[in-house]
């Protein structure tokens, strides 16, 4: 058996295009969302249903890593997908990633394609490099904006990679993962300590790779993916702490103290940049034309003023 975890949080009409996609064109799997502690009309649907699913509600928001393991400890399949509620999966897309799982024991995890509405691969977000110092200066920095292509910012986003094989990775997107249950029984899942969401996956895939494990991307099983649907739900500055603050946390449980230090420097150096630059007439692309001054100033004397690496 398969069982898919869906860890959803105010995820509106998502949520139900999700679950009515697996019901569709994965009916033979167990579907479990642990909903942590919504306050939109997300679930209602779920009480028109005739085919049966598993609802566990938590009385506060989690996060994603605690809500994810208390989904796959209470399912019952040999494998466990975990997917985003803005994702949607197409016919065989699921059981082609539990395939590749079943025929080879040394993969304990696999992430599949995942696709916008229209069709257009989201590369950049569906597979990286794990991170390293380099790839945090050149994304705090904004080196891409002055040399775009480098190689910094390829390697990490593997913006070069042929996304039509499959291939072993480093660390596919939650947004889409299937875990060996041995492997999650044997890790304990996902770090909790990561909260509310980000850098939980890249840990798990960390630990995976670290364990002896291998990590797959199959791009014969695809999903299309919104995208962003929780960041809708954060202020602006509520992400950037939380993100920055799970970074951090990556860092010094994965790197050295020296490479968190610098890292922590990295952040800061970033969000002055982003704020002096919202200052002026936006010269970067992306979402920081929208987002104030004020917003990158604030988070930035947040993480100069810290004690400790990992608060």
């Amino acid at each position: 058996m398969i069982s898919v975890v869906i860890v959803n949080w105010n995820s509106g009409l998502f949520l139900e295009r999700c679950v009515l996609s697996l019901l569709k064109h994965a009916d033979d799997c167990e579907i479990i969302i642990v909903d942590n502690a919504s306050e939109d009309f997300s679930l209602d649907f779920t009480r028109r249903l005739d085919s049966p699913l598993s609802l566990l509600r938590n009385r506060e928001n989690l996060g994603f890593a605690a809500g994810s393991n208390r989904g796959w400890r209470k399912s019952a399949g040999e494998q466990a997908l975990f997917l985003n509620p803005d994702t949607e999966c197409i016919p065989g897309s699921v059981h082609r990633l539990a395939r590749l799982l079943m025929d080879d024991p040394t993969i304990w995890a696999a992430g599949g394609k995942l696709v916008s509405r229209s069709g257009r691969l989201q590369a950049g977000f569906n597979v990286r490099a794990f991170p390293s110092v380099k790839s945090v200066a050149a994304e705090m920095l904004l080196l891409e904006e002055l040399w775009p292509g480098n190689s910094w910012t390829r390697n990490y986003r593997m913006s070069y990679w042929d996304h039509a094989s499959t291939q072993e990775v480093d660390q596919p997107a939650a947004a889409c993962l299937m875990v060996q249950r041995l492997a999650l029984e044997f890790l304990s899942g996902f770090d909790e300590s990561f909260r509310p969401a980000w850098f939980e996956d890249v840990d798990l895939c960390r630990r995976i790779w670290g364990s002896g494990g291998r990590i797959f991307y199959e791009p014969a099983a695809e999903f299309v993916h919104a995208g962003g649907s929780s960041l809708n739900h954060l202020a602006k500055e509520q992400f950037l702490k939380c993100f920055h603050t799970n970074q951090l946390r990556y860092f010094r449980k994965h790197h050295s103290e020296r490479d968190a230090e610098r890292v922590l420097r990295l952040i800061c150096a970033g969000l002055y940049l982003r704020a002096a630059l919202s200052l002026v007439r936006p010269v970067i692309r992306g979402s920081t034309r929208a987002w104030s001054a004020r917003t990158f100033w604030r988070t930035a004397r947040h993480f100069a003023g810290l004690r400790e690496i990992s608060p």
